[in-house]
């Protein structure tokens, strides 16, 4: 398990994901489009991969299981949940379904983003 976490930890080095916690987030999530992973490291396996490939936006992850109150405060029922941000509020969320797997892909996400960028 903790292999698993530290992979999702040094993929999202690599890609330029930032790690949210409660002392970062508002100040991450407050400019432009911002896509927040909700993830727990005991379903890493199920982490939505094409999220480090989208492009007009900062993307970003959330470990529920270090920062409860993130979960509680963004009213995360189940893992991954994506939601979408622009200048600190929210506009669009995806959950995934109680598989705890979420079905997506690059081309569904990077849509989100381009309708409000007005990217097409």
């Amino acid at each position: 398990m903790k292999t698993k976490m530290l992979l999702v930890l040094l993929s999202s080095l690599l890609f330029g994901v930032t790690e949210l916690t409660t002392k970062n987030f508002e100040e991450e999530i407050k400019e432009g489009i911002v896509v927040v992973e909700y993830w727990a490291h005991w379903n890493s396996e199920y982490i939505v991969k094409p999220i480090t490939e989208l492009t007009n936006a900062k993307v970003c992850r959330v470990n529920i299981c270090d920062n409860i109150d993130l979960q509680i405060r963004d009213y995360i029922l189940v893992v991954p949940t994506i939601i979408f941000f622009e200048n600190g509020k929210e506009y669009k969320r995806l959950e995934a379904d109680f598989t705890f797997e979420l079905k997506t892909t690059k081309e569904e996400l990077q849509t989100i983003i381009n309708e409000k960028s007005g990217d097409k």
